[in-house]
C-alpha cells in the first residue's frame, strides 16, 4: 500500500504540472477533438511515467555487479532510524491509513453512481434501436443522457420530436465518452486527495459536451432552437458523473463556445507547451526533498514492522558464520535517542562501503528477480550489528544478500542517551535492479 501511495504522489505532481498550462492556454480554444486527446494524454503521462521512471532514492546508485551484469544496478536507499525516523514513520503510517480510507470512500461513491445509473436503466422501458437502446423513464427529474449504449429520455416524444437530443446523445455514444469518464473516475479514486484529479473530470466532461454540441450544429439544425432546448431540458437532479447528460456542463460556457470561431494554428501549437510542463513535473519529482518524501511513502507499511510475523531472521547459517549474536545485555533497544549511532566515517563512508560489498545474487539475476529489500537492524551499545530482519521482502536470494551485507558491516559508533551508550534501530533499503531485457519476474 505504501508503494501505491508513493505512485499517487508522483502521478499527482505530473498531472498538476500539465493541467495548469492546459487550463490557462488550451481549455478556451475551439479545438474540442484535439483537447480531448490532450486530456487523455495527460492522464496517460500521469499513469505511465511513475511506472517506468521510479523516483531516485537519495544515496548511491548504478553500482555494477561485474562484467557479466554491467547494466544491472544496486541502489542504496535512505538510512533511517534513531533520532528522527520513528516519529516520521508513525506519521507516514497515519497518512497511509487516511489515504486508504479516502480511497475507499471515493470507490464507494463510484460504485453507488454505477448502481444508480443501472437502476434508472433497469426500471425504464427499453426500445431496441439500430446501434443503441432507447430507455423511456417517465421521470421528469432527469435530463436526457447517454451511457454504455443506452439513450435515456423522459418520454418517447423526446426522441421523435427533438432530433437535436438524439444527435447530441448519439455523438456521446459513438465517441465512447463514457469510457473516458470511467478512466477519469478510477484515477480520481486512486488520487482522491489531489483536487486536480477532480478538476480534470470537469474538463473532460466539458470537452465532451462541446463535441456533442458541435455535432448538433453541424447537422444544420437551428442554433437558437437548440439553445432554447438546452435551457428547457436543464432541469432536475444532477446525474452521476459516469453518464453524459444533456445539461452536464455549464450552459453559459457551452453557448458562448457555439459562437466562437475555430482555433487558429497558434491554438494548436499551444499544445506543445505541455512538453516542457511535463519536464518540469519530472524535475519537481526529482528534487531531493520531494523524492525523499515519496521514497518514504513507498517504504511505509500499514502495520508497525515489529508486528510482522513473516520476518526473515538474520541468524541463518551463512550469517551466523560472519557475526555472533548480540549479548543478552542488549535487550533494550531505543527508537529515539539524543545522539544517533554513526557508521565509521559517516553516512558517505557507509555508502562507499556498501558500494563495494553488495553483490547482485547470481540466482536472482538468472531468475530475473528484482526489487527493493528493506532491512531493519540494531546498532548495539558496543557498535556491533544484530537483530537484522527483512521487513520488506523481494526473494530469498536477494533478502539473504541484503542481510549478509548489513550484518557484515564494521562496528559503528554507538548511540547515546544522557551521555550513556545505548542500542538503537535503523532501517536500510537496498534496491536490486536488472536491465529491462533481463527482467522475467516482477516483484
Amino acid at each position: 500500500m505504501g508503494e501505491l501511495m508513493s505512485f499517487t504522489l508522483t502521478s499527482g505532481i505530473i498531472l498538476l504540472s500539465m493541467y495548469l498550462p492546459y487550463r490557462l492556454l488550451l481549455a478556451g480554444e475551439k479545438q474540442h477533438r484535439l483537447n480531448r486527446v490532450i486530456l487523455l494524454a495527460i492522464y496517460m503521462a500521469a499513469i505511465v511515467i511513475p511506472l517506468v521512471r521510479p523516483v531516485a532514492l537519495p544515496g548511491i546508485s548504478g553500482i555494477e555487479a561485474g562484467a557479466a551484469t554491467a547494466e544491472t544496478g544496486i541502489a542504496i536507499g535512505r538510512l533511517s532510524g534513531g533520532l528522527t525516523e520513528h516519529s516520521g514513520t508513525t506519521w507516514m503510517r497515519v497518512l497511509l491509513w487516511i489515504y486508504i480510507a479516502g480511497a475507499a470512500v471515493a470507490l464507494a461513491r463510484l460504485v453507488w453512481a454505477y448502481a444508480r445509473l443501472t437502476v434508472i436503466i433497469w426500471n425504464g422501458k427499453k426500445i431496441k434501436m439500430e446501434g443503441y437502446t432507447l430507455v423511456v423513464t417517465g421521470n421528469k427529474n432527469f435530463s436526457p443522457f447517454s451511457w454504455r449504449g443506452y439513450v435515456v429520455v423522459e418520454k418517447t416524444s423526446d426522441a421523435t420530436e427533438y432530433p437535436a437530443i438524439m444527435i447530441h446523445e448519439m455523438r456521446h455514444l459513438s465517441s465512447c465518452h463514457d469510457i473516458d469518464l470511467m478512466l477519469a473516475q478510477l484515477y480520481a479514486v486512486l488520487v482522491w486527495y489531489n483536487p486536480v484529479s477532480w478538476l480534470m473530470i470537469d474538463e473532460l466532461k466539458t470537452v465532451h459536451e462541446y463535441e456533442a454540441d458541435e455535432a448538433v450544429i453541424a447537422s444544420g439544425l437551428n442554433l437558437r432552437d437548440y439553445q432554447m432546448l438546452l435551457i428547457k431540458k436543464a432541469v432536475g437532479a444532477r446525474l452521476p458523473s459516469l453518464a453524459n447528460s444533456l445539461n452536464h456542463s455549464k450552459l453559459q460556457k457551452r453557448i458562448t463556445m457555439m459562437y466562437q470561431s475555430k482555433s487558429r494554428t497558434a491554438g494548436k501549437l499551444g499544445s506543445l507547451v505541455l512538453v516542457p510542463a511535463l519536464a518540469i513535473g519530472i524535475a519537481v519529482v526529482s528534487i531531493p526533498a520531494v523524492a525523499s518524501v515519496i521514497s518514504g511513502a513507498s517504504e511505509t507499511t500499514l502495520l508497525d514492522s515489529d508486528s510482522k510475523v513473516s520476518k526473515i531472521s538474520a541468524n541463518t547459517e551463512s550469517v551466523a558464520e560472519m557475526r555472533t549474536s548480540a549479548p543478552a545485555s542488549y535487550n533494550k533497544v531505543f527508537t529515539t535517542v539524543e545522539k544517533p549511532a554513526e557508521f565509521p566515517g559517516g553516512i558517505e563512508a557507509m555508502m562507499k562501503w556498501l558500494q563495494y560489498n553488495v553483490k547482485y545474487p547470481k540466482e536472482a539475476e538468472k531468475a530475473g528477480e528484482q526489487g527493493k529489500a528493506v532491512v531493519k537492524f540494531t546498532v548495539n551499545k558496543d557498535g556491533s550489528i544484530s537483530n537484522a530482519t527483512i521487513i520488506k521482502s523481494v526473494s530469498p536470494s536477494i533478502d539473504k544478500e541484503a542481510l549478509r551485507v548489513v550484518t557484515s558491516m564494521p562496528k559503528w559508533k554507538p548511540a547515546e542517551n544522557g551521555g550513556k551508550k545505548v542500542a538503537c534501530w535503523f532501517t536500510l533499503p537496498v534496491s536490486f535492479r536488472l536491465a529491462p531485457d533481463k527482467v522475467t519476474t516482477k516483484k
